[in-house]
């Protein structure tokens, strides 16, 4: 049985909410949108269902953990295809395990699914150093960035609190996706940020100020260029002031 869902993470918790009793190893959750039918699948889409979604949802720190909550939900973000399945599996293990079927990685499913809230996690970490804002009209702030993993949802709950009042937009331009702050609130929009042409003068001061200063400290002698990729990986360097010409 092939289980279908919206795409949205209450539409798979809903989905697993009505595959979990489904005791054959071979069921499978695909995304409606990514599923590619074959003529021996048997599927069934399941609509999303909040009531659903909270039962199973908050039933996770009760019977696992917390922090399992946090893996299936960085599992998602990954936005792997592989990642339904592994959720499946992972609150499957967790029902009967608990909290110890975080640490079960002699299942090579719980390692895969380990593995990519490890790496969603690495990338939210840099993130929170590697963003650079623009100013782009009086008091708004711009960040535009390309993420491998779709983790604007976890990257911009860090700005508000550092840049409390200080009204910002950060976008991922691979997948078209805005948090934005008016100060007091943020919300997430798949609406493409208004972007002016012409930028204050002050940005194109801090910018070449920022430029100078990243010159500067960059002692010959200490240049590593190997650890500067692990923690900058070049395929980020295009949304970096200080690396722009």
């Amino acid at each position: 049985m092939v289980y279908l869902f919206d795409g949205s993470f209450e539409g798979l918790l809903s989905c697993i909410f009505e595959a979990y009793n489904d005791k054959d190893p071979g069921t499978s959750i695909r995304a409606s949108s990514s599923y590619r039918p074959t003529f021996l699948d048997e599927t069934r889409f399941v609509e999303t269902d909040p009531a659903k979604f909270q039962r199973v949802y908050s039933s996770i720190p009760v019977k696992i953990s917390r922090h399992a909550q946090e893996i299936i939900y960085r599992a998602w973000l990954s936005e792997s295809e592989a990642a339904p399945d592994l959720i499946l599996h992972f609150l499957r293990m967790g029902y009967n395990l608990g909290a110890k079927v975080e640490n079960y990685i002699q299942d090579p499913n719980i390692n895969a699914i380990m593995q990519l809230n490890k790496k969603v996690g690495i990338e939210v970490h840099r993130f929170l150093g590697l963003l650079r804002f623009q100013e782009i009209a009086k008091g708004i702030f711009y960040a535009g960035y390309e993420p491998d993993y779709n983790i604007t949802v976890l990257v911009a709950p860090h700005f508000t609190e550092r840049l409390a009042f200080q009204p910002f937009i950060i976008h991922d331009k691979k997948r078209n996706i805005s948090a934005v702050y008016n100060g007091q609130e943020m919300v997430l929009t798949d609406e493409a940020p208004k972007i002016p042409d012409d930028r204050t003068s002050s940005e194109d001061e801090y910018v070449a100020l920022w430029k100078e200063f990243f010159h500067t400290i960059a002692i010959e002698e200490r240049k590593n260029p190997k650890t500067q990729m692990k923690f900058m990986p070049r395929r980020y360097w295009k949304n970096l002031t200080e690396l722009q010409d």
